[in-house]
């Protein structure tokens, strides 16, 4: 009876694990999301500029004449 416990034994030797590329951590996968994260900064950055370029209004209301008890001069 020892034997089948060794030939048992010897196929969960024999047994290979398959080496799974797995694509979230493949060098392909790195490269395309550092060009989504890139462009999409780029993206909104160029958003950004767009409205102050375009929308934004830079006039500064004007200053009001401060009434000075005396004269200053």
């Amino acid at each position: 009876m020892p034997e089948p416990e060794k030939q048992e034994e010897k196929k969960d030797e024999e047994i290979q694990v398959p080496k799974n590329e797995d694509f979230f951590e493949s060098k392909t996968f790195r490269i395309i999301s550092v060009m989504l994260y890139l462009g999409g900064i780029s993206g909104l950055g160029m958003t950004l500029a767009m409205y102050f370029i375009f929308i934004w209004d830079s006039s500064m209301p004007p200053i009001p004449e401060i009434k000075h008890a005396h004269h200053v001069g």
